[in-house]
């Protein structure tokens, strides 16, 4: 898990310098599908579109290998006002880092694990 995490640490910054900071960048791990992750992230730039789907899907393919792809189950794209991104944001400062979230039902999330690469409140 360590590499995968590595991989997508280095994509959340690629597209943080390309553009613009992340509210919410976070790895998490289904409850409902063993070993499968969702890519939840919230940005100022980041819209439910398909052009941003697009963009953050190429950008992962340059990164991770087909195997890794096959881990990730979802890109989910929120708004930082969301409740979750809201409470791991009250809960959490952290850019381009990589904290283990061992508690996730706490902030409304039905996964068993995770990694919060970036969370930085809306300015």
């Amino acid at each position: 898990m360590s590499e995968l995490t590595d991989k997508v640490r280095s994509v959340e910054r690629d597209m943080a310098e390309a553009k613009g900071q992340f509210n919410l960048f976070a790895l998490l791990e289904r409850e409902d599908l063993a070993d499968r992750w969702d890519l939840v992230i919230a940005a100022p730039w980041a819209k439910h579109d398909e052009s941003t789907l697009r963009y953050v899907v190429e950008m992962l393919k340059r990164r991770l290998n087909a195997t890794d792809m096959t881990l990730l189950a979802r890109i989910v794209i929120l708004e930082a006002t969301e409740d979750p991104v809201r409470a791991i944001n009250d809960s959490f400062s952290v850019e381009h880092g990589r904290l283990e979230l061992n508690d996730p039902e706490r902030f409304g999330l039905p996964v068993k694990h995770g990694y919060i690469i970036t969370s930085l409140r809306a300015a």
